[in-house]
């Protein structure tokens, strides 16, 4: 069973399987998660005490792998690869949308982590506003004074808080195609008016989007990988 903790305020997902070790080994995987083998003597207690105490550590081993994959495996904006190079003539990310390039300064790996999130902030806001004017006038929600934010979740693609007309989304969307964002933001906005998941609530998204199951399957198969 894969659980979470949080170390230096980095949400990280590990996994203990229980072996016939002596010694418990940690291998940090790049699908995003620490994998733990562990002595069938061992305490699950002491391991997230033992990763606790040496959190710095853990959260830097992590941040290296994941941002080894990003190298690796390319880095996609709305569902698009792009290949990413090292300038060292840079102190920000700069996007090349035609030749599907990102040039990042070398920079700490915290240093990177910041300016990825605050460039997937802008590019989803962007989008997200784009989404608002579409639908501002649907005729079913008023949703000319909603407040849009954004933040990093492991399992949830979007939030919403009806009495504050205020919808959270997932900065992870950006890497996806925009017909899933555009899923979500009618997903959560539909919640504005029903705040279960009920009939009515499906009655209300079928209209706002008549493809939200296909969407909505297709886009748990691409976040799970």
């Amino acid at each position: 069973m894969i659980k979470e903790i949080v170390l230096e305020n980095t949400v990280i997902k590990y996994q203990i399987t229980l072996k016939n070790n002596k010694n418990t080994y940690f291998y940090f995987k790049k699908k995003g998660y620490i994998q733990i083998n562990a002595s069938k003597h061992q305490k699950e207690k002491e391991i997230v005490k033992f990763m606790k105490s040496n959190s710095v550590s853990f959260v830097n081993k992590f941040n290296k792998t994941m941002n080894s994959k990003k190298v690796e495996q390319g880095y996609k904006i709305w569902g698009t690869q792009f290949n990413i190079e090292k300038d060292t003539e840079t102190n920000y990310l700069e996007i090349d949308y035609d030749n599907y390039v990102i040039k990042e300064p070398h920079s700490s790996t915290e240093q990177l982590k910041r300016l990825y999130k605050k460039t997937e902030k802008d590019i989803l806001l962007k989008e997200t506003a784009n989404l608002k004017e579409k639908y501002l006038n649907n005729g079913l929600i008023d949703i000319s004074d909603i407040k849009i934010k954004t933040r990093y979740t492991t399992s949830r693609f979007g939030s919403c808080n009806y009495r504050l007309k205020t919808i959270n989304l997932n900065l992870k969307l950006v890497h996806y195609n925009k017909k899933f964002i555009e899923y979500v933001f009618l997903h959560e906005i539909a919640h504005l008016v029903h705040q279960n998941h009920s009939t009515d609530f499906y009655s209300l998204l079928c209209i706002l989007c008549p493809d939200y199951r296909i969407l909505k399957k297709e886009l748990n198969i691409e976040f799970s990988r």
